[in-house]
């Protein structure tokens, strides 16, 4: 067996054995100061790539930004037509339309009757039309009652009223006639409960 033998004085074999111990702390330390500093430069490479591919991906979409602002103005566009597509059909009402009722009306040729009124304020609602005015004949007015009952869409056309008069010693007839059609839209009934 060996026995190691330092014949150093107490004082300057414990200063050595600081020494040695210094320098193993400062490679330690140093390698580990280097290891950071890799991995600073590794962060700092990596953190400018990121950047980078962040900057190319945003220009990507600006592109898609753009696209998407103009689909919105189309969407406000679509959504501002629907709206009046559905305010259009809201308000439509079925045939006959009151202008087609009205021509076929003052199409009906018949030179003893003379309309004097065409009253359809009710139109949209219960498609009823007041004639009032004057003929002849009967026999003219029966006629001309048959040519009202005629026209398409007119569900019924009775004489309210007919009267004889006479007017520059010439008999006439006044009469009101309540035609009405078929469609329209009815109101909706007020319906009040009992307490």
């Amino acid at each position: 067996m060996k026995y190691k033998v330092s014949l150093l004085p107490e004082k300057n074999r414990k200063r050595l054995n600081s020494k040695k111990k210094a320098e193993k702390v400062k490679v330690i330390s140093l390698v580990a100061l280097c290891m950071v500093l890799v991995l600073l430069v590794v962060t700092v490479a990596l953190n400018f790539y990121a950047d980078s591919v962040l900057a190319y991906e945003r220009d990507k979409n600006v592109e898609y930004d753009q696209m998407i602002q103009g689909l919105a103005e189309y969407r406000s566009i679509n959504q501002t037509l629907q709206q009046k597509i559905s305010l259009i059909n809201s308000i439509h009402v079925d045939e006959p339309s009151l202008y087609n009722f009205v021509a076929a009306v003052s199409n009906i040729e018949h030179p003893d009757v003379s309309v004097e009124a065409l009253d359809c304020l009710d139109w949209k609602s219960a498609r009823m039309c007041t004639i009032t005015g004057t003929v002849h004949s009967p026999e003219a007015f029966d006629l001309y009652l048959a040519d009202l009952r005629a026209i398409e869409g007119v569900t019924s056309a009775v004489a309210v009223q007919f009267t004889p008069g006479y007017f520059e010693g010439v008999t006439t007839y006044e009469f009101v006639i309540t035609v009405m059609c078929s469609g329209g839209k009815t109101p909706s009934a007020a319906t009040s409960t009992v307490a």
